[in-house]
């Protein structure tokens, strides 16, 4: 068991009882301390490794080896299908295939929260979940000139992919007047249309393009004591994580979350977040999102102000950066 998991068990049990408070001699209050520590080590081992390879990976498999060496026995295929199967204090764990993760996956209530044993874990290895899918040839309109549209069916805070990348957009005004603003493999979104510019000659199903169709990448609600470390989000129509009453605090380690909709993360509700060493880049309206009751601290995270505001604070939420109010 690490020295991690061993801290957030005793943390859990939160063993503050001195031997005064209950008229215990101190031998006995040694025993009585060894024996809830030996009882939760025990209990570690119902924690269980759950592993998830969206390349070799089958949803008919058990998740419980990285490899399927038998037949029955190796790792998912989705992280849907692992969290069906997870319980509290689990680890879900991810292999970073090369392949992005194409889901929308939510934990919720006490089944994705922590245990005596150690939090609830996402560890993504660097995997990457997002959110887009191609452009149907079938959906572009010819507009005007080298100008063409689709309509997406989710209109809300839409984002266009280039080859894998943000395309560049353009702040455009009213629809009839797009075409003029566009410069070639620019785009805009006015009216509930995406407009793309091509180049001289070309159509646009000629060029590799993707837009959002998952709304949110993680949506933790009602959890507590959640951990999720080394993982990148990108491309959803609304926000890359959505923390809703989600306490303990959750802690985000290592986590990138760029060019969604709306924000990278949003913290709502009593959420509690600990974001750390954590990356907010090229979302729409804002970076980082707090409303309600919610607490959420900074520590060592780059947060670009470059496409949208750093954070957006309503209703009373807290912000902190390394434990100290921000300005």
């Amino acid at each position: 068991m690490s020295t991690a998991r061993a801290a957030y068990m005793l943390h859990f049990l939160d063993l503050t009882v001195t031997c005064g408070e209950v008229a215990m001699r101190p031998i006995a209050c040694f025993a009585v301390a060894i024996c809830s520590v030996l009882g939760l080590v025990a209990a570690s081992a119902l924690a269980r490794d759950v592993y998830v390879d969206n390349v070799a990976g089958d949803d008919v498999l058990d998740g419980s080896l990285p490899t399927n060496i038998s037949p029955g026995i190796g790792p998912y295929h989705t992280i849907t299908r692992a969290l069906r199967a997870a319980g509290p204090g689990d680890r879900v764990i991810l292999a970073n295939t090369g392949q992005p993760y194409r889901e929308s996956v939510s934990l919720v209530g006490s089944r994705h929260s922590g245990s005596p044993t150690g939090p609830f874990t996402i560890e993504g290895n660097g995997a990457v979940l997002d959110g887009t899918a191609a452009v149907p040839p079938e959906a572009w309109q010819w507009f005007r000139g080298d100008v063409f549209r689709f309509q997406p069916p989710k209109k809300q805070f839409q984002q266009l992919f280039l080859d894998g990348a943000p395309a560049v957009r353009h702040p455009a005004g009213a629809q009839d007047g797009v075409a003029a603003l566009l410069e070639p493999k620019e785009w805009a979104e006015t009216g509930g249309w995406i407009y793309f510019r091509v180049e001289k000659g070309k159509m646009p199903q000629e060029y590799a393009l993707n837009y959002s169709i998952w709304p949110v990448a993680i949506t933790l609600y009602k959890v507590e004591g959640v951990a999720i470390n080394n993982l990148t989000v990108q491309g959803y129509r609304i926000d890359g994580l959505n923390l809703n009453d989600a306490t303990g605090p959750v802690v985000l380690s290592g986590v990138t979350s760029r060019t969604n909709g709306r924000s990278g993360i949003a913290v709502v509700g009593a959420s509690e977040a600990d974001l750390q060493s954590c990356t907010l880049e090229n979302n729409g309206q804002c970076q980082l999102l707090l409303e309600g009751y919610a607490e959420c601290n900074l520590s060592h995270c780059e947060v670009s102000d470059a496409s949208s505001p750093k954070w957006k604070i309503h209703n009373g939420a807290k912000l902190l950066i390394d434990g100290q109010p921000a300005r």
